[in-house]
Order: structure tokens, then sequence, then C-alpha cells
């Protein structure tokens, strides 16, 4: 599939919001806190870079079962020994 990068929306939250959490009552943080995983959530919840994203994903190639096929379909049509 494709579309222009102008297309692209992107759309950041933080992956885990513990001031949220603990407003609707529940109180999990120092239980990650005591096994030590403060830094692995700073990083989850730190910089976001839209554009390199926006690149990224702009360069992927992701495809399902039917796009898969008619891929190989192609290939095939352009080199039948395969």
């Amino acid at each position: 599939m494709e579309f222009p990068e102008s297309e692209l929306c992107f759309l950041s939250e933080k992956i885990v919001d513990f001031d949220s959490l603990s407003a609707n009552g529940f109180e999990v943080k120092q239980h990650f806190t005591s096994q030590g995983w403060d830094k692995y959530f700073d990083m989850l919840n730190g910089p976001i870079y839209p554009d390199l994203l926006k690149k990224f994903w702009m360069k992927a190639k992701v495809f399902d079962k039917h796009e898969a096929k008619k891929e190989e379909l192609a290939a095939i049509e352009r080199d039948p020994s395969l």
C-alpha cells in the first residue's frame, strides 16, 4: 500500500501513566519501583521523534497474506522460473 508521507498521522501518548493510574485508585508504581523497573518506564515514556518514525514507516514494507500473494504472483510473472 502506498500513500504520501503527509497522510501519516502520529499519535504520541504515554505508554504507562502512573499518575493517571494513581488518580483512579490503582497504586501500582511502588510494585515496579521495588523491582527496579524505573529506568525502563522512563525509557518508554521518554522522548519520541515523530519525523524519524514517519521516515521509518514510509520505508517499511508490511504485507498481509493477500498482498504477499499478489507480490509472489507478480514476481513469478516477471520470472517464470521461480
